[in-house]
């Protein structure tokens, strides 16, 4: 009799060493397999993210420009320094406030948007910003071509933004009259 209660503690008593390993080495094999796919859905995760934060910047520079431009009654030759085709300087004449100059500048060492060059920023991630001329009769200039004289004939511009978040790029091509729609 006592030969089976030593029998039946040992069984009562728990896993063996062996079933412990093998165990073990299955939950490692199951956690293994499981690790590819939660990386992939982390990765998907982070493109998703990407892509709605370069959407969100593109389009609030857009919108910002368009505000700009939409309120503008002139455009004027960017001031020394600033190249005509990656800046755009605009005239503002409100009927309560004096006029004013509007610049927006794209600095591509840091890819920024700034709105009165370092005042503040419209948007980062900016890895491209193009500015082109519309003049009368829908002639397109390109700024680094326009002429002395072509500023005072500009009716629009059209602004192209491209805005980069690790992989993702979102890319505007805008074309806005001056003044109110």
């Amino acid at each position: 009799m006592a030969a089976g209660r030593v029998a039946d503690r040992q069984a009562v008593a728990g896993f063996s060493l062996v079933e412990l390993l093998v165990a073990s080495v299955i939950a490692g094999i199951v956690l293994s397999a499981s690790l590819g796919w939660v990386w992939s859905v982390a990765a998907l995760a982070r493109a998703d993210d990407d892509r709605a934060q370069a959407a969100t910047l593109v389009a609030a520079a857009s919108r910002a420009v368009i505000a700009d431009v939409r309120t503008a009654v002139g455009v004027e030759q960017p001031p020394a320094g600033r190249d005509p085709s990656l800046s755009l300087c605009l005239v503002r004449d409100q009927p309560a406030a004096a006029a004013e100059a509007v610049l927006i500048v794209w600095d591509p060492t840091r890819r920024v948007l700034w709105r009165n060059a370092s005042g503040t920023y419209l948007a980062d991630h900016v890895s491209h910003f193009s500015v082109c001329y519309v003049l009368g009769g829908a002639r397109r200039v390109d700024g680094a071509s326009m002429g002395v004289a072509d500023w005072d004939a500009v009716r629009g511009v059209q602004v192209q933004v491209t805005t980069v978040v690790g992989s993702a790029a979102e890319s505007r091509s805008l074309e806005i009259a001056l003044g109110p729609a």
